[in-house]
């Protein structure tokens, strides 16, 4: 908002608060906990609901997804629409492997899904706000177009697991069926016991559950605009093929 100019009159932890941010269960049992992973935080349908609400429906976007693949020179196309005076906002996945970081780098990087204003593109890179920083275009172009999936840590399934739970619930959502959420877990609760009766080395650090986040790029700006006509009536990123 304040990228077009707009004040926005709550304060970003009371932005936390509403209904639009949704918070981790950490305190509920493994089901419910892997649920409440899959929904963390906010999407971009949440940040257009968000951006209209807290503007009184001066701002308004669209979404762009960029997973699969497009086939796209994305500074170009980034480029061209900030000349116009559109805010686009990135939505990476900082669990998508990238290669030529450090481990330095990689520790310093948010945990999984993030929202990253764009404010300036270079020969060298995408520059970005929250936090200010610069991505190499090959990184940002790879996390943009992840698929939506999250990665929970093998500490963190096994410190939740209890024996007289159901999980076949886990099974009930057909997304969650596909990506075997509930074998992912068998798997290492098998490693857990060969770990430390046979102590065989452990293969899965993670296992990955579905997410509400997509990668892509949402373009804001004055609703009634040209800019405004501009973006609704673009055509979405070509497949990559």
């Amino acid at each position: 908002m304040l990228s077009l100019g707009v004040t926005p009159k709550l304060s970003i932890e009371d932005a936390q608060k509403m209904s639009f941010h949704r918070q981790k269960d950490d305190t509920s049992p493994l089901p419910q906990y892997l649920f409440s992973c899959s929904d963390y935080g906010m999407s971009h349908h949440d940040i257009l609901r968000a951006m209209e609400t807290l503007s009184n429906g001066r701002i308004a976007g669209r979404f762009f997804e960029f997973y699969p693949q497009r086939r796209v020179d994305i500074r170009y196309w980034l480029a061209g629409w900030m000349k116009r005076g559109v805010v686009p906002l990135a939505t990476l996945n900082y669990q998508k492997p990238v290669r030529g970081i450090t481990e330095e780098e990689r520790a310093s990087l948010p945990p999984a899904w993030h929202h990253h204003i764009v404010y300036a593109v270079s020969f060298d890179g995408i520059h970005l706000a929250n936090p200010v920083s610069k991505m190499r275009t090959d990184h940002f172009k790879a996390r943009i177009e992840s698929e939506s999936v999250i990665l929970i840590s093998r500490d963190e399934v096994l410190g939740r697991l209890q024996a007289d739970l159901d999980y076949d619930e886990l099974n009930s959502k057909p997304e969650w069926k596909q990506m075997n959420v509930l074998g992912q877990i068998e798997v290492v609760q098998r490693e857990e016991v060969r770990r430390n009766t046979l102590r065989i080395p452990c293969g899965m650090k993670y296992i990955a559950i579905p997410s509400t986040m997509v990668g892509g790029i949402t373009l804001f700006t004055f609703k009634d605009t040209e800019n405004y006509k501009a973006i609704m009536s673009s055509e979405e990123v070509f497949l990559k093929v």
